[in-house]
């Protein structure tokens, strides 16, 4: 059972809270999918950890990201024009390059370029990765980006998104690790999906599975195990990348998901997801199995239809007709959803966990133990700080014959 002090621990994550802090000095954080940020376009108003920033794109691709609070008198450059060569505040000209560098200030007659060295403008390193954007809010310097296995990969085709989800960040990483909710929550949506690209082993709901969990320097490693009567067994294996990355098998080798819940502040979370493919053209309409005429925003990818006093939108009719769950605009509402039904902060002194919850479990007991290495001064798990290149390996989908581990298996083993 968690504790209310491991429960504020692992959720809190505002002003001086010490998720917070870990999450801002060791990891890089997503703040949006690249297709949001347009050269010479209005700048980007940006939350993360409950502080306030902006982000643009200038002419020459570079992106700039900032303290949303003019250096000057703090109003918000939110407002500012991009002027493709830079950000101008509207309220006394300043002019802010995408380096971090104050270029020009109208009202200084007197040194005005050694003025503008002096100005204390907080900028922040970005990569745009695999369809994300990430920015780097420590005080280290920006260290390597982790070789995610969609990132910097030319051969993979991409379809990412994001949504604003209405509760805390755990909530959704809890959802992303948490296997055992695919054959209930997802059940129409996986019915649906078998019969459009035929029944595969990978959606099989046949067998009840057993799940296990390894811990891993970088996070954590959750199976899911099912029995088959040929004596060989399915295993699905979806790796978690501390402290909010979660990649989870395809069909192959060559194709994942990509979930993340990253946090806007105590109540609020970025939640994405995305898919890449090495084999085939992602089409959105098929991976997401939307009803007919219906469409999506991949900037804003759940739109809840309501909010607890009209069920979150739920179509009844649907039920009655025979879909599961009632929500059909695309399969990630169902997991915001129910993640928002539970209250922006789950209490989770109130639960009563079952066997099926190892990964949750494990995954908990992998955010409080990074925390403890983090207040005692050493890096957590999976900090982009260390030495070596933290990168979880491609997640599997795969049968093991008889006597085979699922630990010791790998598709490059499986080749040679």
């Amino acid at each position: 059972m968690t504790t209310r002090e491991e429960n504020d621990l692992m959720t809190l994550v505002e002003g001086d809270a010490p998720m917070g802090r870990m999450i801002r000095e060791n990891y890089w954080m997503p703040f949006g999918v690249s297709t949001q940020l347009v050269a010479h376009a209005e700048p980007m108003k940006v939350r993360l950890l409950g502080q306030n920033y902006v982000a643009f794109r200038d002419t020459k691709g570079k992106i700039g990201f900032f303290d949303e609070a003019c250096p000057h008198r703090s109003a918000s450059l939110a407002l500012a024009r991009n002027e493709g060569d830079g950000l101008r505040c509207i309220f006394h000209g300043w002019k802010f390059s995408a380096e971090g560098k104050c270029v020009e200030v109208p009202s200084q007659a007197n040194k005005h370029d050694e003025f503008c060295a002096k100005v204390p403008l907080r900028h922040y390193p970005v990569v745009d990765g695999g369809g994300i954007l990430w920015v780097w809010l420590g005080k280290a310097v920006a260290p390597k980006f982790p070789e995610l296995p969609f990132v910097n990969n030319p051969k993979a085709d991409l379809f990412m998104t994001v949504s604003v989800s209405d509760c805390n960040w755990l909530q959704g990483v809890e959802g992303t690790v948490d296997s055992v909710h695919v054959q209930t929550l997802h059940q129409s949506w996986v019915i649906q999906h078998m019969k459009r690209v035929g029944g595969t082993i990978g959606m099989s709901m046949d067998a009840l599975p057993r799940y296990e969990v390894a811990h891993t320097d970088y996070g954590l490693r959750a199976a899911a195990l099912r029995a088959r009567k040929d004596g060989t067994t399915y295993a699905r294996v979806t790796e978690y990348f501390m402290p909010y990355v979660c990649l989870v098998p395809g069909r192959d080798k060559e194709n994942g998901v990509l979930f993340m819940a990253v946090p806007i502040d105590n109540r609020k979370h970025l939640l994405f997801f995305g898919q890449w493919s090495e084999t085939e053209k992602i089409v959105p309409s098929e991976r997401l199995v939307l009803l007919p005429g219906a469409s999506y925003d991949p900037h804003n990818m759940v739109k809840l239809r309501g909010n607890r006093d009209n069920n979150y939108g739920q179509d009844r009719n649907l039920i009655a007709a025979g879909h599961f769950t009632g929500f059909a605009q695309n399969i990630v509402e169902e997991d915001v959803v129910v993640q928002v039904s539970m209250g922006p902060i789950v209490d989770r002194t109130k639960e009563f966990l079952s066997e099926t919850d190892v990964a949750i479990v494990q995954m908990r007991r992998s955010l409080l133990k990074s925390l403890r290495e983090f207040e005692a001064g050493r890096l957590p798990l999976g900090s982009a700080l260390a030495d070596k290149a933290m990168s979880p390996p491609i997640p599997v989908d795969t049968l093991l014959q008889p006597g085979m581990n699922w630990e010791d298996f790998s598709y490059d083993q499986a080749a040679a």
